[in-house]
């Protein structure tokens, strides 16, 4: 049975777009961090099975094991939310900046869906890996545009689109510009560099 990914990396607008799968009637699967432990272990069997009782599906674990719910699920389609990587890099570090210092389970998790030595990570690692993703993910679909919708909601991508993908009506509710960061009054980029700076030392 097919199924529809939204495979975009965190923070590119990935809960609007479930919420738009939902107002649409799928029924809808978004993050379960429990799942990544999983994929660390190399085993995908109940990532799998959550999939086949599941419509739509966005954030992790989904985004990085793409290539397995393909074969695993033919015909399925899939959406990559993208966002400039200036803006992407902005708005992760503004997360960060309002999150404690991360646990060692917080770390373990990242260390597997990033691929990188968390908590010892750049800034410029993060943005390499998330430009890294974004390219494989185009590579992968190139010869299979009927396949994978590219969006940027920050550049006006919307109902229009996704729906035209993914041959649904436009519905009657407005666009859902959900989980829109709340940057604090005065935080300069600057207070949140030194923010990330203390939350990878």
């Amino acid at each position: 049975m097919s199924k529809i990914f939204g495979i975009g990396w965190a923070k590119t607008g990935t809960t609007t777009l479930g919420k738009c799968f939902q107002i649409l009637g799928f029924d809808h699967q978004s993050q379960n961090l429990e799942l990544v432990k999983d994929v660390g272990k190399g085993d995908l069997s109940r990532i799998i099975a959550l999939a086949e009782n599941k419509d739509t599906f966005e954030d992790w674990p989904w985004i990085i094991v793409y290539k397995q719910l393909d074969e695993a699920f033919p015909g399925s389609q899939f959406v990559l939310t993208k966002r400039k990587s200036e803006k992407w890099i902005r708005s992760y570090k503004n997360m960060l900046n309002k999150q404690s210092d991360a646990s060692e389970e917080v770390n373990e998790i990242r260390r597997t869906l990033y691929g990188l030595p968390f908590p010892n990570v750049s800034e410029s690692q993060l943005i390499e890996r998330y430009e890294k993703h974004n390219s494989e993910v185009e590579r992968y679909f190139h010869n299979r545009p009927g396949d994978l919708l590219v969006v940027d909601w920050e550049e006006g991508s919307g109902w229009n689109e996704l729906c035209n993908f993914l041959g649904k009506d436009i519905p009657s509710d407005p666009f859902p510009h959900a989980n829109k960061g709340a940057y604090s009054k005065g935080l300069t980029l600057s207070k949140i560099y030194d923010g990330f700076k203390k939350w990878v030392r």
